[in-house]
């Protein structure tokens, strides 16, 4: 009995902090970093105002890829740097929304990309620019080159 006892209070105490802890993380922004960090291969992740993924291609590649997906857009390249291990780009909507897009190398042949568009974000914009990038990513053969745009 006394066995029973200590086991339902471990439960409840256990009970509790998690009924505690789970409105902070969430009113955080912990939660959707830590579901972020751990469903990475998952897809594009949106956080405070910036759109961020991997990709399975070089600094190189993707910056070429972005290139033709802001051209796709009718986007002006405002900005064009790139260097072996990173490259910036910047560009401008009509509506004056200013746009950066951010590559970093992550491994020899994986690049992270870091999309923002206007001061505060805009998601929707954000992954439609990720979308053109990516079309022109899935255009590539087996070697990991873009192809003609």
């Amino acid at each position: 009995m006394i066995k029973q006892m200590k086991i339902l209070k471990r439960v409840l105490q256990t009970a509790y902090l998690i009924l505690c802890a789970a409105p902070a993380l969430l009113c955080s922004g912990c939660l959707a970093l830590a579901v972020g960090a751990a469903g990475g291969a998952a897809g594009a992740v949106y956080v405070m105002g910036k759109l961020q993924d991997e990709l399975n291609h070089p600094v190189s590649t993707v910056h070429a890829a972005a290139l033709a997906g802001i051209k796709d857009l009718d986007l002006p390249v405002l900005q064009d740097k790139e260097d072996k291990l990173s490259a910036n780009l910047e560009s401008e909507f009509a509506d004056g929304k200013h746009v950066w897009i951010d590559l970093d190398t992550v491994a020899d042949s994986r690049a992270k990309i870091t999309i923002r568009v206007g001061v505060a974000g805009d998601e929707v914009r954000s992954r439609k620019i990720l979308e053109a990038i990516k079309n022109h990513l899935f255009e590539t053969g087996s070697r990991g080159e873009t192809g003609p745009a």
